[in-house]
């Protein structure tokens, strides 16, 4: 059986919205360095270079003019009321280079989407997991939603795909994009939409038409602890993710739930948020596993 698979390259630096902006690309550089220097790549997991995603793979998930306008001013035309594709504002400044950065990104989750269904158990793209991304729109740091598309490149093999989204941020981009479809689970965990951006995720939203009840929201207090959150897991979540059956998995890993975590108000550790990971493992089926959140400089990269 092939190798787990990690994706890197250090292009993904580019897609830096400034100095001042909370989500740091260095997260990610400082999260490779601390794997490379355990020698896993030697050992253990493969690593692999990603390749960015075409145009055509990503209107499968987004509007045509959001695209085209996301590609004009990222090489520094100007587009008029720009601000309604939400780019131009403070969480998505626009940045020269934008379009390329996005579409590696996304790459990164396409490619390891097919990683799994070439037969790895495990591809990770730590760039990935921007799921606030809507389909003709940014939002929340996220430009494109790597982890839709990802989706549909596994439904290209899977009958059954159950996304999981452990980020304290409600994981809306996502399951808007599938809230009618009973073929894809969508699954959150965050701090409630009351105390909380994007302030979705409430536990009424199940889904519509043939998606009804494949919509599944788990939102949190404040302060919530690791007891809470992962007996909400296992006795509210975990038994509806089995009884779906998924062939396949996204796991999207937010690491913004840790308590030193300058952006939320969830308490957990980096033992109680790994517990669920080590939950959905143990399911045994074909995961892809994206990054997320998190913007902490020294928890993101231990607990990823």
């Amino acid at each position: 059986m092939p190798k787990p698979v990690f994706f890197y390259s250090n292009t993904f630096l580019k897609y830096d919205m400034g100095a001042q902006h909370p989500m740091k690309p260095e997260r990610l550089l400082k999260t490779f360095e601390l794997l490379k220097s355990y020698g896993v790549f030697t050992e253990a997991i493969e690593l692999a270079e990603p390749t960015p995603a075409t145009a055509e793979e990503v209107l499968q998930t987004h509007a045509p003019d959001f695209l085209a306008a996301l590609e004009k001013v990222s090489s520094g035309g100007r587009v008029a009321q720009i601000h309604r594709y939400g780019l131009g504002g403070g969480d998505n400044p626009i940045f020269r280079g934008m379009y390329d950065s996005a579409l590696l990104y996304t790459g990164g989750s396409l490619d390891a989407a097919q990683a799994v269904m070439d037969g790895a158990k495990v591809a990770f793209n730590i760039a990935g997991g921007l799921h606030h991304a809507h389909y003709d729109c940014a939002a929340g740091f996220c430009v494109l939603n790597d982890c839709a598309v990802a989706i549909r490149r596994l439904r290209q093999k899977y009958g059954r795909v159950a996304y999981v989204d452990i980020d304290v941020h409600h994981g809306d981009g996502v399951q808007e994009l599938f809230y009618d479809d009973p073929t894809v689970l969508t699954i959150s965990l965050h701090e409630s939409g009351r105390t909380l951006f994007p302030g979705t995720g409430f536990v009424n939203e199940t889904g519509s038409k043939g998606g009804e009840g494949y919509s599944i929201n788990l939102p949190f207090a404040p302060y919530t602890t690791n007891d809470v959150w992962l007996e909400a897991w296992r006795t509210g979540v975990l038994p509806l993710l089995r009884a779906f059956e998924p062939e396949s998995i996204l796991l999207q890993l937010g690491a913004d739930a840790h308590l030193r975590d300058p952006l939320a108000h969830v308490c957990l550790t980096t033992q109680g948020w790994i517990a669920a990971v080590q939950d959905v493992m143990a399911l045994n089926v074909p995961i892809v596993a994206v990054g997320g959140g998190g913007y902490n400089m020294t928890t993101v990269p231990r607990m990823w």
